[in-house]
């Protein structure tokens, strides 16, 4: 029992005919019958009853042929895995994020990146901004996710997002009523605002200021996620990344666009090295084409 046998076995059985299977491989139809003689000879089995000019599988056939295909599924899967190693090597792909990224948005991205790729080992760590642009620098990580302007030396950015800020507010807020919350309106308002961590704190301070909304914060929090969990407890109204509202309650919590704009901005930090990684390439371009559908969905 041969290769040759084997692959002619198998075509007769998905085209039906030794005339088409010879048709495929590109040989004559006496070489087909030839070779499937030859393995009913080698595997001692009638695989196949002749019927004038038809052929039909036996019960033996058939029970052969389901071995036959499981073995080629497993060639094919050998054949894709051979691929993906060409393209993208292997190892593991080091992600850190800052945390309005790293619990939304990049798990969004690595479930479509594993789904592509499984064999592709992954970490993700969450950490503060000092601590991605840190790590991008020292080659401690592979991509960096970062919501502050970087700085670090030795490193490669670009920008992932701009989004304007959206208001969080509890669902039984009175204000959850309206289309669209202003800054003027959250006058007498407890805020939960960014800290000065957070490089939107400046601007949102200004649009409040404009608009005479000039009360001290009841709670100030780097983090969006925080803000958001708590609204969801009544504690305060928040201005958040759009980012943040993904996978909340609605029943306990509400968004509405927020108005003049205040901007988040997002960047990927890579470490600045000599030869690209294609697992890296492959990874940021899918980043940059998931948040491209994600911005179209907050525009809307």
């Amino acid at each position: 029992m041969n290769q040759r046998q084997i692959e002619a076995f198998r075509l007769v059985m998905l085209r039906g005919s030794m005339t088409a299977a010879a048709e495929e491989l590109g040989t004559s139809q006496p070489s087909i019958s030839r070779l499937i003689a030859e393995l009913e000879e080698s595997t001692g089995l009638a695989l196949f009853t002749r019927n004038g000019g038809r052929i039909q599988a036996t019960d033996s056939g058939s029970a052969f042929y389901r071995e036959v295909d499981r073995s080629f599924v497993g060639l094919e899967k050998l054949a894709h895995s051979a691929r993906e190693i060409r393209q993208l090597g292997t190892g593991r792909l080091r992600l850190v994020a800052a945390p309005v990224l790293a619990l939304s948005f990049v798990p969004m991205v690595l479930e479509r990146f594993l789904a592509a790729y499984p064999r592709i080992a992954v970490s993700l760590e969450m950490r503060s901004e000092g601590t991605i642009q840190r790590w991008a620098s020292a080659a401690y990580c592979d991509i960096g996710f970062a919501t502050t302007t970087p700085d670090a030396f030795g490193v490669t950015s670009a920008e992932l997002y701009r989004l304007a800020g959206v208001c969080a507010l509890p669902a039984g807020h009175p204000l959850a009523a309206r289309q669209q919350i202003h800054a003027r309106d959250l006058r007498d308002q407890s805020l939960i605002l960014p800290s000065y961590a957070d490089d939107t704190r400046s601007s949102l301070d200004r649009v409040l200021r404009q608009a005479e909304t000039n009360q001290v914060p009841t709670i100030e929090t780097p983090y969006g996620a925080t803000i958001c969990a708590m609204v969801s407890r009544g504690l305060g109204i928040g201005i958040v990344n759009p980012l943040a509202t993904l996978d909340t309650n609605p029943e306990r919590i509400v968004f509405r666009p927020f108005s003049p704009d205040v901007i988040f901005r997002g960047f990927t930090v890579c470490p600045q090295l000599q030869h690209t990684n294609p697992i890296v390439e492959a990874f940021l371009a899918l980043t940059t084409e998931t948040m491209r559908e994600m911005a179209g969905r907050f525009a809307a």
